[in-house]
């Protein structure tokens, strides 16, 4: 799974200048196609998808999500992994987020389905 299917599988296509509106700052349109899609990027396109095209709002609290082991692994990703997290989009594992961790296809959709179906997620705590 690369960031570029996960990507197609969340927005629909694959166009240049709505993938660098969306991900430029952090995501190059150039190496998309080739980048192994680990969670943590997976849940900042999440997070994006979410804000950006849902128009939902941040959990209040970020706090709770504080219980997850490996949350500092990454401290710019810290927020969007605790939104998803907390929003029961993307699950642990033993207090672990598996922040590093490869994303398989499976996961992936997964995950695109907790995005765009609310009823689908699972709370957290």
């Amino acid at each position: 799974m690369t960031v570029k299917d996960f990507y197609i599988m969340l927005f629909g296509d694959f166009e240049p200048s709505k993938f660098t509106m969306y991900l430029g700052d952090h995501i190059s349109f150039g190496r998309a196609a080739e980048m192994p899609l680990e969670r943590r990027l997976a849940a900042y396109m999440s997070y994006v998808y979410i804000t950006e095209i849902q128009n939902e709002t941040d959990e209040p609290s970020i706090e709770p999500a504080f219980v997850l082991k490996d949350i500092y692994e990454c401290s710019s990703c810290i927020r969007y992994i605790a939104q998803v997290y907390l929003k029961g989009i993307m699950l642990a594992s033993d207090r672990l987020f598996g922040v590093r961790r490869l994303m398989d296809k499976e996961e992936a959709e997964k995950t695109v389905q907790r995005v765009k179906d609310r009823s689908k997620r699972f709370r957290s705590l």
